[in-house]
């Protein structure tokens, strides 16, 4: 695996990305889950580029490497890098995947640019109810901070590691608590975008190919489910078990069904 790690400009200053510098074949912007960053689709891109497919994985602003807001930005102010991605790179129309937060981001970038994506993977989108988004984007950010004796390690492994149905793999949630505390004080910006996020109207309003990814031990298994009835239009696929790490837990068995239906 060869990786090439860059940095371009955007609205909130330098985006990070990494990608595998094998081929130059068709584009295809990974959008991670909050709080992460791009290590979460950094296995994938060895697989993406024996399929001839350039992958890019994407730090979000305020995640991984990458510049942040000074503060909360809106979904619509995140898909904005879309048209910056395309810039730099000298494309003009690209694939985008995107993974819960990621997805959201990626719903977002499709309905505003319709003319400039191919195709739109989805894994775990926050297709919540009007009611359950109301609530969840009440304020209830509780950064655990930095303790003497290093507990808050611990806190923070067993909040990633215990997360939804399923546990991650050590080294996922490991992974995770390093994203966190990049991220710091501002780590809640990108759920709360979500929160704040007319979700019901992106998806409404996506008009290229879509595939629609879920796994029955994502929390936000039921979401995709409900999703694929209201868009019975976008390809759907399930895999079985896994947790809300499964993009990184999985690489080889989740590139081989992006690929397939962005080679199609």
């Amino acid at each position: 695996m060869t990786i090439f790690k860059g940095y371009l400009d955007g609205p909130f200053g330098q985006i990070h990305y990494k990608t595998d510098t094998r081929n130059d074949g068709e584009p295809l912007f990974l959008f991670h889950q909050m709080v992460q960053s791009s290590f979460q689709f950094e296995p994938c891109l060895p697989f993406f580029a024996s399929k001839g497919i350039k992958a890019i994985a994407v730090d979000i602003p305020g995640y991984g490497m990458s510049c942040g807001p000074n503060k909360p930005p809106s979904m619509k102010n995140y898909a904005s890098i879309y048209e910056n991605l395309l810039d730099h790179f000298g494309f003009s129309k690209a694939n985008i995947g995107g993974h819960h937060t990621g997805a959201s981001i990626a719903a977002e970038a499709a309905y505003s640019f319709p003319d400039l994506v191919l195709k739109l993977i989805l894994h775990g989108v926050p297709y919540y109810s009007e009611e359950e988004m109301a609530k969840k984007s009440e304020p209830n950010h509780k950064f655990q901070g930095i303790e003497e004796d290093g507990k808050h390690f611990t806190k923070v492994w067993k909040k990633f590691h215990n997360a939804g149905n399923s546990k991650t793999s050590l080294k996922a949630t490991h992974n995770s608590i390093l994203s966190y505390y990049i991220a710091g004080e501002k780590e809640w910006y990108g759920h709360n975008a979500v929160y704040n996020h007319d979700i019901w109207r992106a998806v409404d309003g996506i008009k290229c190919p879509t595939l629609l990814i879920t796994n029955t031990g994502d929390m936000l298994n039921p979401q995709d489910h409900n999703l694929s009835k209201i868009r019975p239009d976008f390809n759907f696929f399930e895999f079985s078990g896994g947790s809300f790490q499964f993009v990184y837990d999985n690489p080889g068995e989740w590139t081989e069904i992006v690929s397939n239906f962005l080679n199609d």
